[in-house]
């Protein structure tokens, strides 16, 4: 399960990447007062979804890999830097998309009703990944056990705020039927009568999707880092360099597969693909939270595991039960009054008769079992609303990764953990500290 869990993240971030990289090709044309497939070729014999094939987009990248190996310290100064000018940015985006408002494009303010909220909620999630890049900072932060925690939070409770005053503001300057799926925000001040601001908007954009660009290499390299510690991975692509501090074998290869993906692949094929990778690892972190609280090896009783089982199975149970019935009925709500009550009295069972047998150190996540629990509900249901075609290009990745798995990683990783014959060096495999 860690394996899989392992290889959606570099998934997750291979296809943001390749997401935003192909994203900063439309705003640099907008910019340009060009389509975004001016600047593309097209291959007329390849599949529709695959035939724009994006070549600033692989410049781009080679540009952030060059960046994020040269120096850590160096891409957070580029970020710093280069943030306080997207702040401005954002700001002028939503106060003159406020004076420009014309309230007449909410009249019809749910088109597609509540189904087409929650279809639109799941792929919207890949817009979630850029924050466990935060944890990945944990070996390179002086105060971690803090800053972490701090850092996570805040910049969700930050960014989210601004996801939704800028979809406000966007859908109160244009119908929701003429928004452009390109470059969204410049053409909609053009469509308003402010041509020029559509040039501070995509300047704007383009640093924010760089700044992504970086931020995402320096966390998926550290991924990668970390698992190949064990040998999981080939252990070559957890050598760090030694002059720039930095993993330099990691940083390229997940920045070449993330080329692949942007020189190919449309943006609505990524998105969808890279929504399920993060609801699936989402809702598997939940379950990590619950095992780390209430399963300790020599500590659980025999009871209290079988009983921390049996209610983990059932919410699982009834989460997945839930989905498949969003899934499949388009207007019943019977099915809801059984599963919903089965959720909840497992996490009432799980939260007055299974003690927990670990308490977090400095921090950690309040309201155990509840939050975790719905953590997991809601990731599952949202997987419902996803279209058929990307959970096979899903389960294709997992089987790929499996098969990998069992014939090489986890040789290569128990041969290592052989060698390290006392407790202590056991421990550090584990850890990940053995080179």
């Amino acid at each position: 399960m860690a394996f899989i869990a392992a290889g959606n993240i570099l998934l997750e971030y291979v296809i943001g990447g390749a997401a935003v990289a192909r994203s900063w090709t439309s705003y640099f044309a907008t910019l340009l007062n060009h389509q975004p497939n001016d600047f593309r070729i097209v291959a007329h014999s390849f599949s529709p979804n695959y035939r724009y094939l994006d070549p600033i987009a692989i410049v781009v990248l080679a540009i952030i890999c060059v960046m994020a190996v040269m120096s850590t310290k160096g891409s957070s100064r580029f970020n710093y830097s280069a943030s306080i000018f997207h702040i401005a940015v954002l700001i002028f985006i939503i106060i003159g998309g406020f004076i420009k408002a014309d309230t007449k494009n909410y009249s019809d303010f749910a088109p597609f009703g509540v189904r087409g909220i929650f279809q639109a909620s799941a792929v919207l999630f890949f817009a979630y990944v850029g924050f466990d890049a935060v944890s990945t900072m944990a070996e390179e932060t002086k105060n971690p056990g803090r800053d972490i925690p701090i850092g996570l939070v805040g910049s969700m409770v930050i960014t989210t705020l601004a996801y939704c005053l800028l979809a406000v503001t966007l859908c109160l300057m244009q119908p929701y039927t003429d928004i452009d799926k390109d470059a969204p925000f410049s053409v909609a001040f053009e469509a308003v009568g402010w041509g020029w601001a559509k040039y501070i908007v995509a300047a704007g954009a383009l640093k924010g999707m760089t700044t992504v660009l970086l931020v995402s290499a320096v966390g998926q390299a550290r991924y990668l880092t970390h698992i190949a510690r064990t040998h999981m991975l080939p252990p070559w692509l957890a050598i760090v360099n030694e002059k720039t501090g930095t993993p330099v074998n990691a940083t390229v290869v997940m920045l070449a597969a993330t080329a692949v993906f942007a020189f190919f692949s449309s943006l609505d094929i990524l998105s969808n693909l890279l929504s399920i990778s993060t609801l699936f690892i989402f809702m598997l972190v939940a379950i990590g939270l619950l095992v780390r609280r209430y399963y300790v090896s020599g500590v659980t009783t025999t009871a209290n595991r079988i009983k921390f089982i049996v209610f983990l199975a059932l919410i699982l149970g009834s989460s997945i039960a839930t989905s498949l019935y969003w899934a499949i009925s388009t207007n019943g709500w019977i099915g809801y009054t059984v599963t919903g009550p089965i959720w909840l009295l497992s996490t009432i069972g799980l939260w007055l008769f299974v003690p927990q047998a670990r308490e977090p150190k400095i921090w950690g996540v309040p309201l155990v079992p509840w939050l975790p629990s719905l953590s997991i509900a809601i990731n599952i249901f949202l997987l419902g609303s996803i279209d058929r075609a990307s959970f096979a290009r899903f389960g294709l990745w997992t089987l790929i990764i499996l098969v990998y798995y069992f014939l090489f990683g986890l040789h290569a990783s128990y041969d290592t953990a052989k060698e390290a014959c006392s407790a202590k060096q056991m421990k550090n495999v584990e850890e990940g500290a053995v080179n």
